[in-house]
């Protein structure tokens, strides 16, 4: 089996758009959910449960802003490696013009 492995400048530019739209549109809904669940953790605070709560919200809040970051520096790749593609085109381009 072969892979076809032309993928378009185009391609590569609208996957790190949607990249950055999925990261964009998460945020806010992660930051609701991890608030909810401080208060909630503060509100029991009395009981164990509370502890756990807030230990949970420390825990997934790292995880998920790890998450939101590595999503952004794959775009950032997305858009660095379509960009290289171009730069290296127009040297292949500039190579072969006159011949």
């Amino acid at each position: 089996m072969t892979w076809d492995q032309n993928i378009s400048q185009g391609e590569l530019r609208a996957s790190a758009g949607a990249v950055d739209t999925l990261v964009t549109d998460l945020r806010p809904i992660l930051t609701k959910a991890l608030a909810d669940l401080t208060d909630a953790g503060t509100s029991f605070a009395p009981w164990s449960a509370g502890a756990k709560m807030t230990g949970a919200s420390k825990g997934w809040g790292s995880a998920l802003q790890t998450l939101q970051q590595t999503l952004a520096d794959h775009a950032e790749g997305l858009r660095g490696l379509a960009n290289g593609t171009d730069v290296m085109e127009q040297e292949i381009l500039s190579k072969f013009r006159g011949w």
